[in-house]
C-alpha cells in the first residue's frame, strides 16, 4: 500500500487496483492491469453494395464468417439466402445492390478480455438499415451481433453486445447507417 492513500473495502477483489487499493477507474499507483486506452473502428455506408462485393475485404469476411447464420436471418428486403455449390450464400437483386453499405474491420489487443459496445445512426431515415458485428477469436470462435432498424430509428447506443479476448479479428457491416464500434484494451508499456 502507499502511503497516505484510503484503504477501500474490498480492495484485493475484483474492479480494485491490487497496487494502491482504489477502484481500477481511480488507480492512482499506474500499475500495468489498470491501464487501458479506448481504441475505435467507425464504419460509413458509402459504397453501393453491388461495388462493395466485389472487394477483397467483403471476400474475406464472406469467407471467414460464412458459418455465421446471424447475416442470413438479418439481411433488408432484397437479400435472399441461395444455395451455390452445396454452400448457403446471399444473393442480391437489383435494388438491394443498390442500397449503401461499409465495411471494417480491426484486430483487438491487450492482455485482458474486451466489451464491444456500438454506437449507430441511419444515414436515411426514411429506409431500412442494418449493422451486423462479427468476431473470430484466437481460438477460432465467431462471435455475432446485429441488429435491423425500421426507417424513422435514431441515435442508438448498445454496449456490452460482445465480450472477447486479446487476439480477436472484429468485422463490422453496415448497411445505410454510421457506425462506431468501441472497447478498451488493457496494456502494459
Amino acid at each position: 500500500m502507499m502511503p497516505g492513500i484510503p484503504i477501500y473495502p474490498g480492495q484485493m477483489g475484483h474492479g480494485f487496483c491490487h497496487g494502491c487499493g482504489h477502484p481500477k477507474s481511480k488507480c492512482v499507483c499506474g500499475c500495468r492491469e489498470c491501464r487501458k486506452e479506448s481504441k475505435e473502428v467507425l464504419v460509413k455506408a458509402d459504397t453501393k453494395i453491388g461495388d462493395l462485393r466485389g472487394t477483397a475485404a467483403f471476400t474475406a469476411m464472406m469467407q471467414s464468417h460464412a458459418s455465421a447464420p446471424i447475416v442470413m436471418n438479418m439481411a433488408p428486403a432484397g437479400f435472399t439466402q441461395v444455395n451455390v455449390g452445396g454452400r448457403e450464400t446471399v444473393a442480391l437483386d437489383a435494388a438491394a445492390a443498390a442500397l449503401t453499405a461499409g465495411l471494417g474491420t480491426a484486430f483487438i489487443g491487450g492482455s485482458c478480455c474486451v466489451h464491444l459496445s456500438v454506437e449507430y445512426m441511419p444515414t436515411t431515415p426514411t429506409a431500412q438499415s442494418l449493422i451486423a458485428v462479427l468476431v473470430q477469436d484466437s481460438d477460432g470462435t465467431l462471435l455475432a451481433w446485429g441488429k435491423t432498424e425500421k426507417p424513422g430509428v435514431g441515435y442508438q447506443i448498445k454496449e456490452c453486445i460482445i465480450t472477447t479476448k486479446p487476439g480477436a479479428t472484429v468485422t463490422i457491416l453496415v448497411v445505410n447507417m454510421t457506425a462506431r464500434l468501441r472497447w478498451c484494451e488493457v496494456f502494459s508499456c
